[in-house]
């Protein structure tokens, strides 16, 4: 029985070519797009789940609001760990310190191999209590000791076969800045990519002075917690909190006004999709996108699923009396839906196969989109084939239940005497899926308007700064004193406009947070935490940054030295009407009085999601980055002098540079990622609605053929029987925008209200995306309609 429904629903099949072929494509191109979409959404999901005690390990995060100034801080104190080793909750605890929470100015580091340095990024102070707390297998060497030492490190597997061409290298050692040695002790395999930290080099915690710092007040720590099963989080938190602010220097400040201190023990598995902290050590995902991904990929495969329903039953005339005749000879009901069933099941079997071929073959452009490494492995067919399984019966079964149903139940006598050639006008349920077809569609237009319209706010609102033409000389640091000297040698280049020395920049990484009080009576409830970034003479000019009052910091001024130049949000902050006049103190290594000398106009520091904050400007060395303005038309030979200039100084070290601009993107790339992605997937989703509305413009017309034929006969024009046919489509596309206009301005309104700086939904998006339905819909249904009209009304009516 089973075999004959098989060979039944292959012969309709293929009797049917243009029928299949549409629902094969739409499924198909649905369906593989819902597997990239499954495989981004599995891989984001996955995050930090290949540590095995995942769920026992908390990092400490605090959530702080003083004195109006509110934020979240991935890191916390640095004797925090100390105080709490006697506690019973905790099982285990590490601490990591990236290089560029460092006291000494030595951010960027590079290291020796033979006579080549190497610049590396993905170095870390840590403790050996990591190993302990994190699925770090260590292929050779003690995981318990191996950073007790000072000046030891632990490596992975790829940086020692970089540096040494075999794993095998406990006991040799690596040279730092070309001054730290540093003895490996332990080989672990590499990070995997989907972890919140990656790092090639754990360099010994105690090597460094910072270890030693038993003061509070230094938050650079990222603190780890492995507590034990069945701790109770919550309470641990609250004592946590107890400690730090009895050790905090005012405790009576985080009860007063609306200031707080909260600790937060942020679970592991939440820190790449729901943690956006301060401070973080690498660029984390979002949930939010997750969501609006897995929403687009039901969408899409319900548009699909939708097609396959509104073709069959459009099909209902074609083949009532396939039905009646099946009847008549004795097939029941159960039969007939089997065999429609299994007709359902083989379209979607078919389609999945296609489009695990599609997914394959356009898997490298949705990871250039998506910024991922996805790929098919074995591992990913473990869990890939029960799920294609799942969705081969689901989605055979949903998309055939109602044609298989609404068909099974036509009654004989009625179809062989012809009356269910009722034509389009006969289905509510059709024109009510092609309504919702179309409201999915306008919604992502819509959607994508939106972020497209954001985006292009971002990349041309006025930042308050310059960007463009801006040279970044990275990792100047090695240079030690010589960085001053190229950075004269730069200036004096033709075609270079001015240069300026600090790593604190705009679109930069380096953030310094401090506190600084209005008066010498160090109190917290006054303090006024700001970015106090040390720069130079230079900096105001090459940056591009404009001054409203005062005046720039001077060589010649030998104050200077113990001169600011503010913000507009530090002035505000300030609440001074002459700022020009005040002092403000800072308490670092005693109390140090700052003269307020100029303030500049607020520039974007950070991403738009935030809103400017204070920013001091301090007249004090940083070699850690050279940037160049440079207006030149050959910019090519610029740099290649520019180069010739680095190597000069720096003959061993790689040029490693970019442009100002370009790391501005780069701040903004998740969301321009998500943006191609929407503009992709809406797209696909619009095409896949047109191949459905496409077959059911056909069947509608054909199933009107006689009615087209009497009208052309009686006088009726190409254009009358084009509106005719089309209107009724058109009806159900106007009544799509109605449904999602609203529902898409309430989500995507939602979305911008994450953006401290952005557009409004113009009433224009909303239109626009009406008329780029209307329009996408009528030169869908105008093919098959201009055909129909064109028709010779002979070959329709020569059997009346």
């Amino acid at each position: 029985m089973i075999r004959n429904y098989f060979k039944t629903a292959i012969r309709t099949l293929l009797k049917n070519k243009g029928f299949t072929v549409l629902n094969v494509l739409g499924l198909s191109v649905g369906l593989a797009t819902c597997l990239l979409i499954v495989f981004y959404v599995v891989d984001e999901l996955s995050y930090d789940r290949y540590n095995t005690k995942a769920d026992r390990i908390y990092r400490i995060t605090e959530e702080v609001k003083l004195n109006g100034h509110e934020n979240s801080y991935a890191s916390s104190e640095a004797p925090l760990l100390n105080a709490l080793k006697d506690f019973p909750e905790i099982e285990r605890s590490a601490r990591l310190m990236p290089t560029s929470s460092l006291f000494i100015s030595a951010q960027k580091y590079h290291v020796k191999k033979g006579n080549e340095n190497i610049q590396e990024k993905k170095i870390v102070f840590a403790e050996s209590g990591l190993f302990d707390i994190f699925t770090l297998p260590m292929i050779d060497g003690n995981p318990s000791t191996s950073l007790n030492e000072p000046h030891s490190v632990v490596v992975t597997e790829s940086a020692a076969k970089k540096y040494f061409n075999n794993v095998n290298v406990v006991g040799q050692t690596l040279t730092f800045n070309d001054t730290s040695t540093y003895k490996i002790t332990g080989v672990i395999k590499d990070v995997p990519s989907q972890s919140h930290f990656n790092y090639d080099f754990f360099l010994s915690f105690s090597t460094l002075p910072e270890s030693h710092i038993n003061s509070w007040g230094y938050g650079g720590m990222r603190n780890y917690l492995l507590l034990k099963p069945g701790a109770n989080v919550k309470n641990l938190e609250a004592q946590i909190r107890k400690v730090e602010i009895k050790n905090s220097y005012s405790p009576s400040a985080w009860s007063s006004g609306d200031n707080y201190l909260r600790i937060v023990l942020k679970p592991l598995l939440d820190i790449h999709l729901r943690s956006n902290s301060q401070y973080e050590l690498s660029k984390n995902g979002s949930i939010q996108y997750v969501y609006i991904f897995s929403v687009i990929a039901l969408f899409i495969l319900l548009i699909a699923c939708v097609n396959f329903m509104n073709l069959s039953t459009a099909r209902s005339s074609n083949r009532a009396r396939e039905v009646g005749v099946r009847k008549v000879l004795g097939s029941g009901r159960k039969e007939l839906v089997a065999q429609f069933l299994v007709e359902s099941t083989l379209v979607t079997l078919v389609s999945t196969i296609i489009a695990v071929l599609l997914a394959w073959i356009f898997m490298p452009l949705f990871n250039q989109m998506a910024g991922k490494e996805l790929v098919f492995t074995s591992q990913s067919i473990t869990w890939l084939l029960p799920s294609l399984l799942v969705i081969i019966l689901v989605v055979g079964f949903l998309a055939g239940s109602y044609p298989a149903f609404y068909l099974s139940g036509f009654q004989p006598i009625e179809v062989l005497k012809g009356k269910l050639s009722t034509g389009f006008k006969g289905s509510f349920l059709r024109s009510f899926l092609v309504v919702f077809q179309f409201s999915i569609s306008i919604f992502l237009i819509i959607g994508t308007l939106v972020i497209y319209n954001q985006l292009n706010y971002i990349q041309n609102k006025s930042l308050g700064f310059d960007r463009n033409q801006v040279l970044v000389i990275k990792n100047t640091t090695s240079l030690g004193n010589q960085a001053e000297v190229l950075k004269q040698e730069l200036k004096q280049l033709p075609g270079v406009v001015n240069a300026t020395m600090t790593s604190y920049l705009p679109t930069g990484d380096d953030r310094n947070i401090t506190g600084l009080f209005p008066d010498r009576t160090i109190d917290i409830k006054k303090d006024m935490l700001s970015e106090f970034w040390p720069v130079d003479e230079d900096y105001i000019s090459t940056v591009g940054i404009k001054l409203v009052a005062g005046r720039n910091f001077s060589k010649e001024m030998k104050t200077d030295t113990a001169a600011i130049i503010v913000n507009e949000a530090f002035v505000q902050r300030l609440g001074a009407k002459d700022p020009l006049s005040k002092t403000v103190y800072r308490d670092s290594y005693g109390i140090q009085p700052f003269r307020i000398i100029g303030v500049m106009k607020d520039f974007n520091f950070s991403s738009l999601r935030d809103k400017i904050a204070p920013v001091v400007l301090s007249y004090a060395p940083d070699n850690g980055a050279i940037s160049v303005r440079v207006h030149t038309a050959d910019i090519t030979a610029l740099m290649s002098q520019i180069e010739n200039k680095w190597k000069s100084f720096s003959p061993n070290q790689h040029f490693a540079y970019s442009f100002m601009d370009e790391d501005f993107d780069a701040t903004y790339r998740s969301e321009q990622r998500v943006g191609q992605i929407f503009i992709s997937f809406s797209t696909l989703a619009i095409v896949i609605a047109c191949l459905g509305l496409f077959g059911l413009a056909a069947y509608a017309a054909e199933q009107r053929n006689k009615e087209i034929g009497i009208r052309k006969v009686l006088g009726a024009s190409v254009t009358a029987i084009v509106s005719m046919l089309s209107m009724d489509f058109i009806k159900l596309v106007l009544i799509s925008i109605l449904i999602a206009s609203p529902l898409a301005w309430l989500v995507m309104n939602k979305w911008l209200q994450d953006f401290a700086y952005r557009t409004n939904i113009q009433w224009w998006i909303l239109g626009s995306a009406g008329c780029v339905a209307i329009l996408i819909a009528f030169i869908t249904i105008s093919f098959q309609s201009i055909r129909a009209a064109l028709s010779n009304p002979v070959k329709s009516l020569r059997s009346e």
